[in-house]
């Protein structure tokens, strides 16, 4: 192999060597063209799989970019039939990640050398985990640094090219084409980076795209009817004094601000001002309302799953913290302040006052404050609640202010993946909700057995429906996520696991060393029920699972039972559920 990676003459690895033609010059071309007229993250890197598949005839592509906190490369984005496991399992934040040191692809990030295998086979520093996790075999590859203004991305890797051995054509093309693909993830990186400085953070998700969105910020001012959302922790001056390491209170902080962000882009909002230990939201477009409610409450049970996590790590008991939020709905004048340079997007009315206010006033078991206007647009989805409240928002200093009514939501009339009857009536409570949270029940499986998993799922829909359970699966974390901490943070607040055993749920490495000892781990020391379901025969006996009573018989399992008795089991198996998220024996 020459320095470049480039195959000596003779070797199993060399390149035949081909001639750019015209056909092929014009490619670049209209690649150069496509890849400019994408603006936003996720549409771009699918435009550059597209495109380096077509120009190489590879049915397998992938981009990794580099994280530079773990020093890892990750799939940032796949195409291929194992695609959605790559993500899942080799994305941003997920707990595995491709090492620089110890693969192709680190290697070729590392010396910024691309680099041909017409045999993968045999090569020692081919990282081989990612083929055992998807038991898909790279047979050949090409793989091509993303470098711009002298900095690396990271690289674009083709697979299994179709006809024949990889080309000095393919790589010539490749080596042009990335160059292009880093200077155009380059430019939407700083795209996105802008925005978001501007307060326009998220929005790229929602229904403006960021060329619509920067015509906006240069145009004058406008009204909208919107929803404000702010929220923020409670407790955090408490939380600095009895955290004696700055940097473990900054920690804390960002995981916060992280988890109301998330949120605030899971449900197309705007994330428009960072404010110390909270933010300030944005909701535009149909259903703001609805969406700002559902954001909210996503906020307050991340919050509490992340609370969980953290008074089991501190010393301290930090029972005291809580979050506040205050959602208020109205016309507001929206648009950019400050000079031709330095801009800010923003909301400027008395919603934005009445949600802050509302924020401040979201204590002592009311977490979720809306105003009026908000309780009407989004009443369809409102469970219980307290209200109307009355009082007055004024400026310091005034004797007497604007009246307003507000409303406590203690709970929402639907599951998050269930459809908002257009019949539901709101619920008016004197008491905060004590129902079912989101994750009483954690189900652990094998991606490979999705199928079972969207079974039991239809057969647990209606104690969905009547709020008696709530259940939590790797399905509910993004792309992007760090699935060990979603995963802890998910076990914290489960009254019971259900696991869905079958000889692949057994195979899955993943599982065995990230999922399934801290499931274990919380049975024993939260009392967490374990209840497994053998979908499948295999050797659960040798494994931990055999301590724990199936909730069938193993010597019958689910794929071996005709369709009318597996319903009437599976009828059995979700009341044996719902007894444990009861606690009832």
């Amino acid at each position: 192999m020459t320095d470049d990676g480039r195959g000596e003459a003779g070797s199993p690895d060399a390149l035949t060597d081909e001639e750019l033609t015209t056909a092929d010059l014009r490619a670049l071309v209209d690649s150069a063209r496509a890849l400019a007229g994408e603006l936003d993250v996720k549409g771009l890197l699918e435009r550059i799989l597209e495109q380096a598949s077509h120009l190489t005839d590879s049915p397998d592509a992938s981009v990794l970019l580099h994280d530079s906190g773990r020093d890892q490369l990750y799939f940032a984005a796949a195409s291929g039939p194992d695609s959605l496991e790559l993500l899942n399992r080799w994305g941003l934040g997920s707990a595995q990640g491709v090492p620089i040191s110890g693969s192709k692809a680190g290697e070729v990030f590392r010396t910024g050398q691309p680099l041909v295998l017409q045999t993968v086979i045999g090569h020692a520093d081919h990282f081989k985990e990612v083929d055992i996790d998807t038991r898909h075999l790279t047979k050949s590859m090409v793989c091509v640094p993303l470098s711009v203004g002298g900095q690396r991305l990271g690289v674009v890797q083709l697979l299994n090219k179709r006809t024949g051995g990889y080309t000095q054509r393919d790589l010539t093309l490749l080596e042009h084409f990335t160059t292009q693909a880093a200077v155009a993830i380059r430019n939407v990186r700083l795209l996105e980076d802008l925005l978001g400085h501007m307060g326009l953070y998220g929005s790229s998700r929602g229904h403006l795209g960021p060329l619509e969105l920067l015509e906006e910020m240069n145009a004058p001012p406008h009204e909208e009817r919107l929803t404000v959302l702010f929220a923020d922790m409670r407790g955090f001056t408490r939380l600095s004094q009895v955290v004696t390491r700055p940097e473990d209170t900054f920690a804390y902080l960002t995981e916060f601000v992280g988890l109301l962000a998330t949120a605030v882009v899971k449900h197309d909002g705007i994330v428009n001002k960072f404010l110390g230990d909270g933010l300030m939201a944005l909701f535009r477009q149909e259903s703001h309302s609805e969406r700002a409610l559902a954001c909210a409450f996503d906020m307050v049970e991340g919050f509490d799953r992340m609370r969980v996590v953290w008074d089991d790590a501190s010393s301290t008991p930090l029972g005291f913290l809580d979050v506040g939020i205050g959602i208020a709905t109205d016309f507001v004048l929206l648009g950019s302040v400050g000079t031709e340079r330095l801009r800010d997007f923003t909301a400027i009315g008395m919603s934005v006052a009445l949600a802050s206010h509302l924020t401040d006033l979201a204590r002592d078991g009311r977490r979720v404050l809306i105003d009026r206007r908000t309780f009407r647009d989004a009443q369809q989805a409102i469970g219980e609640y307290e209200g109307p409240m009355t009082g007055e928002l004024r400026s310091p200093g005034q004797a007497s202010g604007r009246p307003f009514e507000s409303y406590a939501i203690s709970s929402l009339s639907r599951q998050p993946d269930s459809v908002v009857s257009p019949s539901a009536a709101p619920r008016k409570s004197e008491s905060v909700h004590t129902g079912a949270s989101l994750g009483d029940v954690f189900i652990s499986y094998s991606h490979k057995d999705a199928a079972w998993l969207d079974r039991l799922r239809i057969h647990l829909k209606p104690y969905l429906r009547a709020g008696a359970i709530s259940i939590w699966d790797d399905t509910r974390i993004g792309v992007g996520r760090d699935w060990r901490s979603e995963i802890e943070n998910a076990l914290a607040g489960a009254k019971a696991a259900v696991l869905l055993v079958t000889p692949d749920f057994l195979d899955s490495d993943f599982i065995a060393v990230s999922e399934l000892p801290p499931l274990l781990e919380a049975a024993r020391v939260r009392g967490t029920t374990i209840l497994w379901i053998p979908v499948s025969a295999s050797a659960y006996d040798q494994t931990e699972i055999a301590q724990y009573q199936a909730v069938c018989s193993p010597a019958r399992p689910l794929d071996a039972l005709e369709d009318a008795e597996r319903n009437r089991v599976l009828v059995d198996i979700c009341k044996e559920i719902t007894k444990a998220v009861a606690g009832q024996p």
